[in-house]
């Protein structure tokens, strides 16, 4: 068998092996999109009445997040193996090899920065609560606990998908590509510059909707982006240094205390 050929049956091989993972990650991407949807919906105005009965919304709504999740992922997983970028947990049960062993400071980075950085946004939010402008509309919800903690999931699993396994490897990889590099390796400023793009990004993507609230004023520009990147950039550091399970847990807990304790 020539080089060539064996090249090829070895792109072919990594190729199939991401879309197996792919769709597992597009499977618990949909989940995610499927837990949050009560949350979502208390968020909705008792009198817009959806177009279409609530189960086939939400089921459709799942589809549609696990279809865009599976592209998403292949891409992000396709990139992340040149990058040093993967999901080391999920690939080994997917693929049936033995499970890596789990780093004990990844899991202490986790826990603190999912337990301890929720506690200090919903902190953050009350200290900026008497600066803030007067609302356009009532933010007083009263949503039951249990849509809270199930939105948790959206937040830890799908959102990370998005953020980390898609945005913030493209990045990488764009700015490796870019000449961002050492030898053959992206370089640490590469990996730092994504993290803190990819938080960026979901945290700008946060002002239209701040804007249905407040009136857009400086204060109202700082709070929304710095609620909405802080804990992204340690969640972008779990995943490129222990992998992006390790940023899902630390998200999935910074949503339990976000919506359990803060509301």
């Amino acid at each position: 068998m020539n080089i060539h050929s064996t090249n090829h049956q070895s792109i072919h091989s990594a190729t199939h092996r991401n879309i197996r993972l792919a769709l597992f990650w597009a499977v618990l991407g949909g989940f995610g999109t499927l837990a949050g949807f009560p949350y979502i919906l208390s968020l909705i105005p008792p009198s817009a009445t959806p177009p279409v009965p609530l189960p086939i919304l939400a089921i459709a709504g799942a589809i549609q997040s696990g279809v865009l999740m599976f592209f998403l992922s292949w891409i992000g997983l396709r990139l992340g193996r040149s990058l040093g970028l993967d999901t080391p947990f999920a690939r080994a049960l997917v693929y049936g090899a033995k499970l890596p062993r789990v780093s004990k400071a990844g899991l202490r980075l986790s826990l603190v920065s999912g337990l301890l950085g929720g506690a200090i946004l919903v902190i953050l939010a009350l200290l900026f609560q008497p600066l803030m402008p007067q609302t356009s509309v009532s933010t007083s919800l009263n949503i039951d606990l249990w849509k809270r903690l199930l939105a948790a999931f959206y937040g830890g699993i799908t959102e990370e998908i998005l953020l980390r396994l898609f945005l913030m490897t493209l990045i990488t990889w764009v700015l490796w590509k870019s000449g961002l590099r050492t030898k053959n390796h992206p370089a640490k400023l590469a990996f730092w510059i994504a993290i803190a793009a990819a938080a960026l990004i979901f945290a700008i993507a946060h002002l239209p909707v701040a804007v249905t609230i407040w009136t857009l004023t400086p204060i109202v520009i700082i709070r929304t982006i710095l609620l909405n990147s802080l804990l992204g950039v340690a969640f972008g550091y779990l995943y490129w240094r222990w992998g992006l399970e390790y940023a899902i847990f630390s998200h999935f807990l910074a949503g339990l205390v976000l919506h359990g304790i803060g509301g």
